[in-house]
């Protein structure tokens, strides 16, 4: 392979690598997307009751 041949296919797997790992920590599972989900909703009713204690 000549330089130029090496060098495209290292900046090409470079490339690809950081798409996968970029990908991968983008995914969450069902189980952490419904964590997510879970404390968010007891946020706001913690924000809700704190209101309307305050009304």
């Amino acid at each position: 392979m000549s330089k130029k041949s090496i060098a495209k296919h290292r900046e090409k797997k470079a490339a690809q690598a950081t798409v996968t790992a970029t990908h991968e920590q983008a995914e969450l599972s069902y189980d952490e997307m419904l964590t997510e989900l879970e404390a968010i909703v007891i946020e706001a009713d913690v924000r809700l009751a704190e209101e309307e204690g305050t009304l």
